[in-house]
């Protein structure tokens, strides 16, 4: 099977800016507020559809489906794509938010599966904050009682972040991104969020968006809270690497690629972001581009590819 492309999943955001048109030059019209633009998934509320190649216009659900040895590497199997990968422009502040684990949400979202994720910074005005996590000694209580006042901020965990900077939110942490940062985003493939707070902002039709304080409640984990990960970088012929991600639900590193660098798949899909740069993908005799913002699945069934360029990618996989 060879390297996927898919066509491009926009999807509109209260918070959402421009980046994605100034920064990355998607064809998205003036004015829109674009939030997220879904790169790889398989979710319920969107799925990817392959561009170009001899998939073209295929579904990710049927290659999964109809090829799931080739996709997955022989005997391994999914009920869907296992991640789901966004690009993220945070014009404004997004939501106060917590994410369930998969035995709650198996139990209380038809099935469905929890979610945990990593941020990997692209960009970020100076100042620019993230929340990760309650401050030290935040009770439920407490917690409860700040939200009915309003006045949330006093018991967040706040982190000042920079480009090229992480952060790994496991289900059940507290958690918010700040205005003015553009993220790729890695993370099991569910689209369950619980907003706790919202700044009381309507939408352009003067409507607040729905809040899940009871739920959230049930699944916020009151002593998480986390630090960015500075990336540490192994010198490798050809680029870097750094191994920033290393949980149950899938790994990921940042990959710095200088002149030409070779990948080895070890018997499982990569997915691929370029948040930087642009560089060509070679496999056996055939080579596909890769332009800054773009992204690409590669089966377990190539064994190993090689990427040209000058680039920064995001790579994960189960």
């Amino acid at each position: 099977m060879q390297p996927l492309k898919f066509k491009p999943i926009f999807m509109k955001r209260i918070w959402g800016g421009n980046a994605l048109k100034t920064r990355y030059g998607f064809n998205i019209p003036d004015g829109d507020k674009i939030g997220e633009l879904w790169c790889i998934s398989d979710n319920r509320t969107a799925v990817s559809e392959v561009e170009g190649g001899s998939f073209d216009g295929i579904k990710l659900n049927e290659l999964a489906k109809n090829y799931k040895d080739e996709l997955y590497g022989e005997g391994k199997s999914y009920d869907r794509f296992p991640l789901l990968i966004k690009i993220i422009d945070a014009n404004d502040k997004l939501s106060v938010q917590v994410h369930p684990d998969d035995d709650y949400a198996y139990k209380h979202e038809n099935g469905d599966l929890g979610k945990t994720e990593m941020w990997y910074i692209i960009d970020a005005k100076p100042g620019a904050k993230l929340v990760c996590g309650l401050k030290e000694g935040t009770t439920k209580q407490q917690f409860k009682t700040l939200l009915d006042e309003g006045i949330l901020e006093d018991c967040l965990n706040e982190v000042e972040v920079n480009p090229g900077d992480v952060i790994y939110i496991p289900s059940g942490m507290v958690h918010a991104i700040g205005d003015g940062i553009l993220i790729c985003e890695i993370q099991q493939n569910s689209d369950l969020t619980y907003r706790v707070y919202d700044y009381n902002r309507v939408d352009d039709n003067g409507n607040k968006r729905e809040l899940h304080i009871d739920k959230a409640l049930d699944v916020i984990d009151f002593n998480l809270k986390s630090d960015k990960i500075v990336p540490e970088y192994k010198k490798i012929e050809g680029g870097s690497i750094a191994k920033v991600v290393d949980s149950k639900y899938f790994k990921t590193d940042v990959i710095v690629v200088d002149s030409s660098l070779n990948i080895e798949t070890n018997g499982t899909f990569n997915t691929l972001v370029v948040v930087d740069g642009e560089c060509k993908l070679s496999y056996d005799n055939d080579t596909m581009h890769l332009k800054s913002g773009e992204s690409m699945l590669v089966s377990a069934s190539i064994d190993k590819y090689t990427v040209t360029g000058n680039c920064r990618l995001i790579r994960s996989y189960v």
